[in-house]
């Protein structure tokens, strides 16, 4: 969908105990242990509303119904996790979900151009785009997802 570099992790709450595990298993960097458990997002920025401690947030199915965090404006020594609001989030995962649904339309027109009849004999049906595979190998690939 994009070749950008994540830049943040969209992490929906409560998480689960599977994904709690993940997260506090001491291997790796914090960075790193968030990761998996999210959705990576990149290019356009959330806008953060404010910064909370880790340890007062939510983290557990099951957790207290009714908690308080702290909200800072600016970061400082505990209150380190960026908030961002839920709708913006969602807008942005949307907008995404759009940009790749047109580009797997575009895909998809232009494996059925390469293939129609008119092409079948053609050169374009025979381009290589990478070790061992045509443009509508390729093309279908991308489209089911397991193109790199």
């Amino acid at each position: 969908m994009t070749d950008q570099k994540p830049t943040g992790v969209f992490v929906r709450l409560p998480l689960s105990n599977e994904q709690i595990g993940k997260l506090l298993a001491p291997i790796g960097t914090l960075n790193e242990r968030l990761s998996p458990i999210g959705t990576p997002v990149t290019g356009g920025k959330l806008e953060v509303f404010g910064y909370a401690d880790a340890v007062g947030l939510p983290l557990e199915d099951g957790g207290p119904t009714n908690w308080t965090a702290d909200i800072n404006a600016k970061p400082d020594e505990t209150s380190t996790v960026p908030l961002v609001r839920h709708s913006d989030a969602q807008a942005a995962i949307a907008a995404l979900q759009a940009e790749n649904a047109r580009l797997r339309e575009a895909l998809s027109h232009a494996r059925e151009a390469i293939t129609s009849d008119e092409n079948k004999s053609s050169i374009v049906c025979t381009v290589w785009a990478g070790p061992g595979e045509t443009l509508v190998d390729y093309i279908s690939s991308a489209l089911e997802g397991s193109a790199a």
